[in-house]
């Protein structure tokens, strides 16, 4: 899971139905199309980052920004404010406007545990961190495994090279 810099941005808003709360709520997300596996979007948990995003700088400085300060909130930091400002720079939700959808987020309020702003980049950055150590061991193991497939081939004669 990772961020890629691209120069203009590929990022479109896209939601889902949130099935667990028949379709009261929906769970807003950004992504190049509207799978689920290449997307970022925010959640009780803080960031939802599912495979390699493509973002601008300026998209990718927002979401630092959003992580930074904002603690999820149904009602004034949702997913929906989070795909808004990071493609817009405005902190806008458009499903608080109907009574269906503030019954959906007064119960997701009521289920869902929600993580804390210091918690948010936290765990992103743990993340981060893990995945640059994740591939920093595979690079290691493959050296190793090519240092000893030559000396094994060297010790008996074959030039490898």
């Amino acid at each position: 899971m990772a961020f890629e810099i691209v120069e203009s941005s590929l990022l479109k808003v896209f939601k889902v139905r949130i099935p667990e709360l028949f379709g009261l709520a929906d769970h807003y997300y950004l992504s190049e199309n509207s799978n689920l596996e290449n997307s970022v979007g925010w959640g009780p948990k803080g960031l939802e980052l599912r495979g390699k995003v493509r973002v601008t700088e300026q998209e990718l400085e927002r979401i630092e920004k959003f992580m930074a300060v904002a603690k999820y909130s149904i009602a004034i930091n949702n997913c929906e404010h989070f795909a808004n400002y990071v493609l817009h720079g405005i902190n806008l939700s458009s499903q608080q406007n109907t009574w269906w959808k503030c019954l959906g987020a007064e119960l997701v309020s009521l289920l869902q545990p929600v993580q804390s702003v210091g918690s948010n980049y936290h765990t992103f950055m743990g993340q981060q961190i893990a995945n640059v150590l994740n591939e920093n061991l595979r690079q290691a193991k493959i050296e190793r495994a090519n240092r000893e497939r030559i000396e094994f081939w060297k010790s008996r004669g074959v030039d490898t090279k």
